[in-house]
């Protein structure tokens, strides 16, 4: 409850609350950003895997997801052909399934693709490209303790969750590896953040995490031509931060922006005093990642974000997005590997494109 200048107020408010009547408080959405100019909301975080049941298997663990009743290997299929060339594989089979984060609107969606040459990269942290799911927990021991009985690979030094204070985060945390060496952080934070996730869920919430080679080019994407408004501290040393993220000695400066139309927040952290190695995955390569952004105009933002560098996978649309499910779509991959999904929720009529 929001401190008010008032005492007798909050006390009024106290007493009228439904948990001073013995009843059970909704819980409280994390504060969504109002849409922008260009950008609308966010969707999936979509890693791109070797074996997908076996990565569906580990976040189901992971976000206390309860799985449905067997039924085999999921089957990959060749026969959406609107799909494939959304994905830039049109000769490739894929397979997907998603499990929601709680307390979010966000899914992880894992694409496993087959019949196509594929080669995984598994990036350290600081090598541009390289990205980290941040899962916001109530309990970071407990589900550490948890993964830790299952081997779980841990990246945070020393093998165990760490106090955290620096870098305008304070908390604990640890950083793990899902089957494919994707980085994912378990972030205690303190104070807990608001939540929808119902009280039996250790899972709270979701940030994303980019490494970048150069911020300021960086924010040329994300700031000038997708409207996000970040925030950037200058470069900073400090040893809780990397221990938690096992990068000793290195100097991070760390970017945050909020996606308009949405509660997710982005982070974008760029390391100096350490060496750092860019990847360069192609789309089926286990290890690559995509992030889905809705938007007002796809073309309009597909062209700009062409125009700063960026290269369009998608095929069948001359370079530009496609119409697929009611929806026109468009896979870009910017400077730093991450393929963006690009998407406007309704295809606009016949003769109102430009």
């Amino acid at each position: 409850m929001r401190r008010l200048a008032n005492c007798l107020l909050i006390c009024a408010l106290i007493a009228a609350s439904p948990a001073a009547f013995g009843q059970a408080q909704p819980p409280t959405a994390p504060p969504t950003a109002p849409p922008g100019a260009v950008l609308i909301g966010s969707g999936s975080f979509s890693p791109i895997v070797r074996n997908l049941d076996k990565s569906l298997e580990f976040y189901r663990s992971l976000l206390g997801v309860t799985a449905p009743p067997a039924t085999g290997p999921t089957p990959f299929s060749n026969t959406d052909q609107a799909l494939l060339n959304f994905l830039g594989a049109p000769t490739a089979q894929v397979r997907f399934n998603s499990v929601r984060i709680p307390g979010t609107t966000m899914n992880v969606e894992i694409v496993d693709f087959k019949d196509i040459d594929r080669k995984p990269v598994q990036p350290r942290l600081q090598d541009p490209g390289a990205v980290m799911l941040m899962l916001l927990v109530r309990d970071v021991d407990s589900l550490f303790d948890r993964l830790k009985k299952d081997r779980v690979p841990v990246v945070t030094a020393g093998g165990a969750p760490v106090n955290i204070n620096g870098g305008g985060t304070k908390g604990r945390g640890v950083v793990i590896k899902d089957p494919d060496g994707f980085h994912i952080a378990l972030l205690q934070l303190d104070p807990l953040p608001e939540t929808t996730a119902p009280a039996s869920s250790n899972v709270i919430g979701a940030r994303f995490a980019l490494t970048v080679s150069d911020t300021a080019q960086t924010m040329q994407i994300y700031r000038d031509i997708l409207g996000m408004e970040p925030t950037t501290r200058d470069f900073f040393t400090d040893k809780s931060v990397n221990d938690l993220l096992n990068t000793p000695g290195a100097q991070i400066r760390r970017s945050t922006a909020q996606v308009p139309g949405s509660a997710l927040i982005v982070e974008f952290l760029e390391f100096k005093n350490i060496e750092g190695k860019p990847i360069g995955p192609r789309i089926q390569d286990p290890g690559a990642t995509r992030l889905q952004l809705r938007v007002r105009d796809s073309d309009a933002t597909v062209s700009k974000l062409k125009a700063a560098g960026g290269q369009v996978t998608t095929v069948g649309g001359n370079g530009g997005p496609i119409d697929m499910r009611g929806q026109h779509v468009a896979i870009v991959r910017e400077f730093n590997n991450l393929f963006l999904v690009i998407i406007q929720a309704q295809a606009p009529a016949a003769g109102q494109r430009q």
